[in-house]
């Protein structure tokens, strides 16, 4: 479809339509489950001898965020992952299969022990997901990258909203977005597109007023034009009541190197 934006807009533009709908949404689901199975996160539990390969993840943003997060922190003090809260846009499920097994690894914990962490962590897909990880729930569940039957596929496809489905501002998970932004100190997007709906969604009229508020906000702005950039900047001012001087939106960083570059100002200690 080289004539929409995103098989998201395509969908949205047929929205009276529930048969193309339904059709997106099943190749949405199944593309993400395969782009899993392609990913560096992925390897195949049946086989006994292969292991989560964490030397291949070692330049990606999945291992700069790790060692921010565990920098200075026994397994005792992992109750401040409480000060953390990822509002993530996509449908898969990669930080959650990346940290699952991180927190094995790292800290040799039992594979309940890690899913009992996690649960720190606020995690919100405002989108939904293509499915719940074994350790998760027990509905609508689906291996990392598996390979969903007819019937499983279909069921997934429904738990997935479009970007215009999922900006119903009553919905509680919206609400719950919103609350920690009004509370955080600190704001960072990573492969962000700054869509407005999303921008609208994490930035309501009210967050720029609010106390205690939001007090620098980092983000990576790779493939954005100089132009685009600077009136990404001017929108995030606009919205958030911060000046320049708080705003860093690099489209010159990919997500590790803005770990890397804001090191000390993102650091937990």
């Amino acid at each position: 479809m080289p004539q929409a934006i995103s098989i998201d807009n395509f969908i949205d533009t047929h929205s009276d339509d529930k048969r193309i709908e339904i059709c997106g949404k099943l190749a949405i689901v199944r593309t993400i489950l395969d782009a899993e199975s392609k990913s560096d996160l992925y390897y195949k539990l049946s086989r006994g001898n292969e292991k989560f390969k964490f030397h291949q993840l070692e330049n990606t943003w999945f291992n700069s965020f790790w060692q921010l997060l565990t920098e200075n922190c026994k397994a005792s003090d992992l109750e401040r992952l409480g000060k953390v809260a990822l509002v993530i846009f996509n449908y898969d499920r990669c930080i959650e299969h990346y940290l699952h097994h991180a927190f094995q690894n790292y800290y040799k914990m039992s594979t309940s022990d890690a899913s009992n962490i996690l649960k720190h962590i606020e995690i919100y897909h405002p989108y939904g997901t293509v499915g719940s990880l074994p350790w998760q729930s027990q509905s609508h569940v689906i291996e990392f990258g598996g390979t969903p039957n007819p019937a499983q596929l279909l069921e997934l496809a429904n738990q997935i909203k479009t970007f215009t489905e999922g900006t119903d501002e009553s919905s509680s998970e919206i609400l719950r977005v919103r609350s920690n932004v009004r509370i955080a100190d600190r704001l960072v997007f990573l492969g962000f597109a700054f869509h407005r709906l999303n921008m609208d969604l994490l930035l309501p009229p009210d967050v720029a007023s609010a106390p205690n508020g939001i007090r620098t906000l980092y983000a990576t702005a790779h493939g954005i034009s100089k132009s685009d950039t600077t009136a990404i900047s001017e929108e995030l001012i606009s919205k958030t009541g911060l000046t320049n001087s708080n705003i860093h939106v690099r489209n010159d960083l990919l997500c590790n190197q803005l770990f890397r570059e804001f090191w000390r100002s993102m650091s937990f200690i």
